[in-house]
């Protein structure tokens, strides 16, 4: 069977060329500033002294990552080019919003496909506007390989849908092949991608159901086989590749009571429904209650199906899946699928109420809401980005100050190796009114990782590398050596003159109390 001419991709994109250009401003306004600035992330100091070191890249192993450094290494990111890691990253979520447009394309009901086209937008500038991308897409040794490996899902999708209309059975073998190695890949690259993809298929699954007025069973189960084929693949590829997998994403039901676990849950739930923080909004509560109003819509017109109310659910859990999972919540920015249910179903019902004369006011106070949560997003993006800038060139100040206050002693000799050990952290709160802290962004170097077991002196002493000195960090044992000392002989404390000393070749710098 031939591929139907108006599901044809080109064809999608000149119908889209106006959604097209409002995703391209919404990316710019949101990442733009990523592309014209200089300052690198939280994570990049760690590779950018060992540029030619594989042992690198042993870390994302250990987290079943593989994917993610096969990607790095084909890219050559571990040179560190970073506009064109921004570059690139930006790029690619344009291309993966447009491309999961055209995924839903292929699925919507044929009587909405004209309005889907108009308002197609609402999707993409929802999903990736979000500030939670901007914590994520901030760490950007990795970047490009997320955003890459998220454009693998709708790619997927669609070799899989083209797989089911072929008859030939060589190329519908090629089809599904190529569908669960791009699958069983992006596994590989996050941890959040297989939440990802699940959300994506419920989506594809909804509208199936919707268009052909059946609940689709078969094609239900043959996409759990085919995520499950690539699931096997991903699991025996980190298998062989890391020694000690283990992943982020540990989980509380181990180790913690099911009422325990039911309660963190909970407490992950509350939040996200009060659109509490700077990552939450009332997007969800107001897609949850869409939803509901959807559903009574099609018991009342007697076209309610099996699927749907299984699809629905699927949605309204997206973004607690990985909670699900665990038993605790997670970090932020591995909760892909909140914007993502947030944009479809806010799309979905423009689309809907647009080909209803009679509520046409209610498809157009959907539009202004969906438009005053874009801006908001992406306001907070853009001041997330600019407090990274904020914060690295404040280090900088900070790090430049040391160093002339370290060369001033007396027993500094500019020809000798000196290990370097942080006590306490340093806080840039004179700026607190000038920046946006989120989970990462708005840490200091000097800040980050204070509750670790080796303190600031990790990313610390690299960044000082960066900089052009050459100091080396500390063991896990001198540095409980180091906090011993400046208790016991009452180390003044940053800024203070009695704030750095010597002791044993070890320069001992204490930047705060510890707790």
């Amino acid at each position: 069977m031939e591929k139907n001419k108006e599901n044809n991709l080109i064809e999608f994109i000149k119908k889209s060329k106006y959604s097209i250009i409002i995703i391209v401003l919404v990316a710019l306004f949101a990442f733009g500033q990523r592309l014209i600035s200089g300052s690198f992330s939280i994570d990049t100091e760690l590779y950018i002294n060992n540029i030619q070191n594989s042992s690198n890249w042993d870390w994302w192993l250990s987290l079943n990552r593989w994917g993610l450094v096969l990607l790095n290494q084909v890219l050559q990111m571990g040179a560190l080019p970073i506009f064109a890691s921004n570059y690139l990253t930006v790029i690619t979520m344009i291309g993966y919003a447009i491309t999961f447009n055209y995924l839903f394309y292929t699925y919507m009901p044929d009587k909405y496909k004209e309005t889907f086209i108009k308002y197609q937008f609402i999707f993409p500038i929802i999903f990736i506007s979000n500030p939670i991308f901007a914590e994520h897409y901030n760490f950007i040794i990795q970047n490009v390989g997320v955003a890459i490996g998220i454009l693998m899902i709708p790619v997927a999708l669609l070799f899989i849908n083209r797989a089911m209309e072929i008859t030939n059975k060589v190329k519908k073998i090629v089809y599904f092949s190529i569908s669960i190695f791009l699958i069983a890949f992006s596994f590989g690259i996050y941890q959040s991608i297989p939440l990802l993809y699940i959300v994506t298929v419920v989506a594809c699954y909804l509208l199936k159901v919707l268009k052909e007025n059946d609940n689709n069973w078969k094609f239900l189960f043959q996409q759990i086989g085919i995520f499950v084929a690539g699931a096997i693949i991903y699991f025996v590829v980190s298998k062989v590749t890391g020694e000690n997998n283990g992943s982020y994403l540990q989980s509380a039901w181990l180790k913690d009571s099911i009422g325990q676990c039911l309660l963190n849950i909970w407490n992950c739930i509350k939040p996200v429904w009060n659109g509490e923080g700077i990552f939450y909004h009332y997007g969800y509560a107001l897609s949850v209650i869409s939803m509901i109003i959807a559903m009574v819509y099609l018991v009342k017109k007697k076209k309610m199906k099996v699927g749907v109310i299984l699809a629905f659910v699927g949605l309204v859990m997206a973004p607690f899946y990985i909670m699900i999972i665990t038993g605790v919540d997670q970090l932020k920015r591995t909760q892909f699928n909140y914007s993502f249910v947030i944009g479809f179903v806010m799309m979905l019902v423009v689309v809907f109420l647009a080909n209803k004369n009679k509520l046409k006011i209610a498809k157009n106070i959907m539009l202004l809401l969906a438009c005053i949560i874009v801006y908001i997003q992406s306001y907070t993006c853009a001041n997330l980005f600019y407090s990274v800038d904020v914060v690295y060139e404040n280090d900088k100040a900070f790090a430049y100050r040391l160093i002339d206050r370290i060369e001033e002693k007396e027993w500094y000799d500019v020809n000798q190796e000196y290990k370097i050990i942080f006590i306490g952290r340093h806080t840039p709160d004179k700026l607190k009114n000038l920046y946006q802290k989120s989970e990462v962004i708005g840490k200091s170097f000097f800040e980050f990782d204070y509750e670790e077991i080796w303190g600031v002196n990790q990313r610390a002493t690299v960044f000082l590398n960066i900089l052009g000195q050459r100091f080396t960090g500390p063991t896990i044992q001198e540095f409980e050596e180091a906090k011993k000392y400046a208790e016991e002989h009452q180390m003044e404390i940053w800024p203070k003159e009695d704030c750095i000393t010597l002791v044993d070749n070890k320069i001992l710098v204490r930047l705060s109390e510890e707790y």
